[in-house]
């Protein structure tokens, strides 16, 4: 049997970790407090999801990032804590891969980087999570260069951007993940990408003076797009 590329996009959510634990923001400022995550296969189409809300260790999730992410002390109080979460993670992702290739997706490495500092700080042996800690890529920073944007682009726009809505909620981990599916699935049909994108570059070109940069045409121009 021949084996597939099997993509996984993921999302982490997070909470700042409190200024008073000083050798802990030494290591790693956040926790991860929702992990989300889409499988595609080979032909861009989602076949499985993953969700699951982590139990930050040092303290509780602050107001703010409650209203932000929508996930709240109550939802965390019975979920597991950061080494559990991410082995269940873990598991997830190899059930749906077997054997197949499998590249991860985030939008930005921001998440990548939390992950690896966050398993640092809380003494989690990395080696076990091979999977998750190889082959991570940046789709925010590969989209950008696929529109000749200098600026990095927040992924709300980015949807913008192919002529989509954004599905769900912004700053919910599954749903984060998903648009990322969304952006990338469609980026792979050139003819449907080149087509959405036409009015961006169409504006581009019109725009004077003609040494405007494309990152300078969206915080100009009225598409109601914002930089990251």
């Amino acid at each position: 049997m021949v084996n597939q590329m099997k993509r996984i996009f993921v999302d982490f959510e997070m909470n700042p970790i409190q200024r008073r634990f000083t050798e802990a923001r030494c290591i790693c400022q956040n926790e991860i407090i929702e992990i989300g995550a889409v499988l595609l296969d080979d032909e861009n189409e989602e076949r499985a999801h993953f969700k699951m809300y982590v139990k930050p260790e040092y303290n509780v999730i602050a107001e703010r990032y409650e209203r932000l992410t929508g996930v709240t002390n109550k939802i965390v109080a019975t979920a597991p804590a950061f080494e559990e979460a991410m082995l269940e993670f873990l598991i997830w992702c190899e059930d749906q891969c077997k054997d197949d290739e499998v590249t991860i997706y985030a939008w930005s490495e921001s998440d990548l980087c939390q992950m690896q500092s966050e398993m640092q700080l809380k003494s989690v042996d990395i080696d076990v999570f091979g999977l998750l800690t190889t082959d991570w890529k940046d789709y925010q920073k590969e989209f950008c260069n696929m529109l000749g944007i200098e600026h990095i682009i927040s992924l709300e726009c980015a949807v913008k951007a192919i002529g989509e809505l954004f599905t769900g909620r912004m700053h919910d981990a599954l749903c984060d993940a998903r648009n990322t599916a969304k952006i990338f699935s469609c980026a792979m049909d050139k003819e449907i990408f080149n087509e959405k994108i036409r009015p961006i570059t169409e504006v581009f070109i019109q725009t004077e003076p003609t040494t405007y940069s494309l990152g300078e045409l969206f915080k100009e121009k009225n598409f109601g797009f914002s930089v990251a």
